[in-house]
């Protein structure tokens, strides 16, 4: 409905402008939004503010001329207004609502679904974790938000890929190889030293009990046994990952090994091209890349004195990779603390000849976790973090999705167990769900009552006339922007918001049936009863949509 605005806001300004009642001018930003306040109308706008400067007009004027010169050939506006220093108040006609809603019934499933990406190949690499421990709290929130971007990617028509890249190729995964035999060790000699920056937590004991019933560890040389602890350990550990993952409802389509970018050459082959192209320096026995001249603030190396490569240069290889691999755009999801490191690789990229908006990285802050007032902080079996395994098993997969959901990814989150617990209002995910529990119920009751579910050809829509029906259709019209909006900002956690919204508007319409009967959904007139089912039902469908998007379950009983 608001690209519709926007069309009938064009069409008049064109029209206007070739009749010589505004100057032609490029049309400056302004923004189409839907009023708090619905005495301000469905719709407002304040282009005749920002076109106020190259008119040298007063904004009232000009939206005066636009009021008289409206082009709506459709006939959607049913009131058109000014307002205040110069906004225009739209009013939408209740037979265009009424047609939406036939929309959204005809559409079901696929409401909400468009063709923005036009197969546009998008790659999204998210969680990523280290394969030296389980996964925990952050690495949660980072999965839910890259899930649910992918989904929301996918529903608007982009070709996407999840992948998750296996830092396999350093030195975390030699100090979890060290961590694991010291521990086999400890076995028959507690004296045994353990790695002053080795991995603590009993889930190290646990791989040394698996990785020493395997092979007999205390008779290979230490560099053998290390390197064999290594490798078993990091398969532990993914296919733990993985598991985790899985019960989160996230997939993965590639899981793309640090160590191929060695085995492969593309490292090396990175190095060279960029070498060629005169990016390159060498500088006391160490390789530079040349990043200040794209807005680096100095210079990195990525190739250390001593022949070892830094993790800037592999990561620099495997953006690379990525580009070569067909992909149009890049979203990588990452911890708050590499903050600093985006306008490297950001620069780097530049410098190898990717445009500088290829990349897209949302940083994600940091979970707190509560229960009974205090913050929890320890794992039994991580020793330092909570788990996701121990949040799931605590708060249920739809409760953990929902909440990381809740916040925009930059700004840091807390988590209240005891609150998620609750089976009341004041619980987020349990106040959508239960919205929609509540429809399926409501159908329930009718057909309990026999009332005839008719299709909407046969009952029309005309009798939905309540300020609070017409509101609950123009929020559910809000949806499909809303989907096409979060591709361009890359926020998924404002489907939360919305759902939050939509279910809130429902709940206060279904009270408001309680207070008077002849506003109930299901009540003694047939004809009424029957549209408020098409309106229920809509709702119903508008929620179960987006709660598939967050990975989220739509229960028909609570």
């Amino acid at each position: 409905m608001k690209s519709r605005i926007e069309q009938v806001l064009k069409d008049t300004i064109a029209d206007c402008f070739e009749k010589g009642l505004l100057k032609e001018t490029p049309l400056p930003g302004y923004v189409i939004e839907v009023p708090n306040n619905p005495d301000h109308g469905h719709f407002a706008t304040n282009l005749p503010m920002t076109l106020a400067s190259s008119q040298r007009r007063p904004p009232r004027d000009i939206a005066a001329v636009i009021l008289q010169n409206v082009k709506d050939e459709s006939g959607l506006i049913d009131r058109l207004e000014v307002a205040g220093p110069g906004f225009l108040n739209f009013w939408v006609r209740s037979t265009e609502w009424h047609g939406f809603l036939a929309r959204i019934l005809e559409e079901r499933e696929d409401f909400g679904r468009c063709s923005l990406g036009q197969g546009l190949r998008v790659l999204v690499e998210f969680v990523s974790a280290n394969p030296t421990g389980p996964l925990h709290l952050g690495h949660g929130r980072g999965a839910a938000l890259g899930d649910t971007l992918c989904r929301i990617l996918e529903c608007c028509g982009y070709d996407v890929e999840r992948e998750f890249y296996i830092n396999d190729a350093g030195q975390q995964i030699q100090m979890l190889g060290r961590s694991i035999y010291s521990r086999v060790k400890q076995r028959s000699d507690p004296a045994y030293p353990f790695p002053e920056k080795g991995y603590h937590g009993d889930y190290i004991r646990d791989l040394a009990e698996t990785v020493g019933s395997r092979v007999p560890i205390d008779e290979m040389p230490e560099e053998e046994a290390c390197t064999y602890c290594a490798q078993a350990g990091k398969e532990i550990m993914l296919e733990e990952i993985r598991r985790d993952l899985n019960a989160f409802r996230v997939r993965f389509d590639v899981w793309y090994p640090e160590s191929e970018l060695f085995q492969s050459g593309m490292l090396d082959a990175t190095l060279q091209a960029l070498k060629n192209s005169g990016k390159l320096y060498e500088q006391d026995g160490a390789l530079w890349i040349r990043t200040t001249e794209f807005g680096d603030d100095k210079d990195r190396v990525l190739r250390k004195g001593d022949g070892q490569f830094t993790y800037f240069a592999s990561d620099i290889a495997y953006h690379l990779q990525k580009r070569a691999r067909g992909f149009d755009k890049a979203i990588n999801l990452w911890g708050a603390d590499h903050h600093g490191y985006v306008p490297r690789i950001q620069a780097a990229l530049q410098a190898h000849g990717l445009p500088s908006d290829w990349l897209s990285v949302m940083l994600i802050q940091l979970v707190k976790l509560w229960k009974g007032g205090q913050e929890m902080k320890m794992s039994k079996r991580a020793g330092s973090y909570v788990t996701l395994e121990e949040l799931l098993a605590e708060v249920g997969v739809d409760a953990a999705r929902f909440v990381f959901l809740t916040k925009s990814h930059d700004s840091s989150l807390d988590f209240d167990v005891d609150l998620v617990k609750k089976q009341d209002s004041d619980n987020p995910v349990y106040y959508v769900q239960y919205a929609h529990a509540r429809i399926c119920s409501i159908f329930r009751k009718a057909e309990e009552s026999r009332l005839e579910r008719l299709p909407v050809v046969r009952t029309g829509l005309d009798r939905l006339m309540l300020e609070e029906e017409t509101g609950l259709i123009r929020a559910m019209a809000e949806f499909p922007v809303l989907l096409e909006d979060i591709c361009r900002s890359l926020e998924p956690h404002r489907l939360t918001y919305y759902l939050t919204d939509l279910a809130a508007r429902f709940h206060k319409y279904f009270n408001l049936g309680t207070k008077h009967l002849d506003c109930r959904v299901v009540g003694d007139d047939t004809l009424v009863s029957q549209q408020r089912l098409h309106l229920v039902d809509a709702i119903r469908i508008t929620l179960a949509n987006g709660l598939r998007l967050l990975g989220v379950e739509s229960p028909e009983r609570m």
